[in-house]
């Protein structure tokens, strides 16, 4: 007999040498299990989302993951293969275009200083 106590002056005392294990049971149990693992995924992923997420008052550039090891490839060299692949021999014109477009941008956020509009749903 296990006594089980809620509070000092209650004691339940539940006798579990002789109780039968039915398949139901066995169920109960592998649904509980399952249940639990996928609680623990869930929180899993939650937990990796949650480190991903950027509050609105914060910088997107804001980098992690900063380390004193020197580059395992040279900068930019991946991304002008993928222009060439994408745009032939326009490539290095294209690519002028779109940093201009992306310097204006950042220059004009330095300058003004946004506010990141909230992601809430428009739906209400």
């Amino acid at each position: 007999a296990l006594p089980i106590s809620d509070s000092e002056e209650e004691e339940i005392e539940c006798d579990v040498s002789n109780m039968e294990i039915t398949d139901e049971l066995r169920q109960f149990f592998a649904q509980t299990e399952r249940h639990r693992e996928e609680l623990r995924k869930q929180q899993k992923l939650d937990d990796e989302r949650h480190e991903m997420y950027v509050e609105a008052d914060h910088d997107l550039h804001c980098t992690k993951g900063r380390t004193v090891l020197p580059p395992v490839e040279r900068p930019g060299e991946r991304r002008v293969a993928e222009m060439k692949k994408l745009y032939g021999e326009d490539a290095a014109k294209i690519q002028g275009m779109e940093t201009a477009m992306q310097l204006n941008f950042d220059r004009n956020c330095d300058k003004k200083q946004p506010k990141y509009w909230p992601l809430i749903a428009l739906k209400l």
